[in-house]
C-alpha cells in the first residue's frame, strides 16, 4: 500500500483516503454485526437443543425410573412366590 500512497498525489491522497478509511471501517463494523447476530442465532439455537435434550433426559430418566421400579416389584413377588413353594415342598417332605 506504500507504493500505490506515493503514486497519488498528495491532493488526492489528502481527500480521497481518509473517505476510502471511513468506508472501510463502516464496512467492517457492519460485517462485525453481521457476524454478531448470527453467533447470537446460533447460541440461542444451540441454547433451545439443549433445553430440548434436556428434557428429553428427564423424560428417558423417569421411564427408567418407573421401569426399574416395576422390576423390583415383579422380582419382589417372584421371590414371595418361589419362597411359598419351598416352603410348600418342604411341608410335603419328611426330615429324614
Amino acid at each position: 500500500m506504500a507504493k500505490v500512497g506515493a503514486k497519488v498525489p498528495s491532493w488526492i491522497s489528502k481527500i480521497l483516503l481518509p473517505e476510502i478509511r471511513s468506508i472501510v471501517r463502516e464496512e467492517v463494523k457492519n460485517g462485525f454485526k453481521v457476524l454478531e447476530e448470527k453467533l447470537d442465532a446460533l447460541i440461542s439455537e444451540k441454547d433451545e437443543t439443549t433445553k430440548s435434550l434436556d428434557s428429553k433426559i428427564v423424560a428417558l430418566d423417569s421411564k427408567l425410573e418407573e421401569r426399574t421400579k416395576t422390576l423390583e416389584s415383579e422380582i419382589s413377588s417372584l421371590r414371595n412366590e418361589m419362597n411359598a413353594r419351598f416352603d410348600s415342598i418342604e411341608k410335603r417332605l419328611p426330615l429324614i
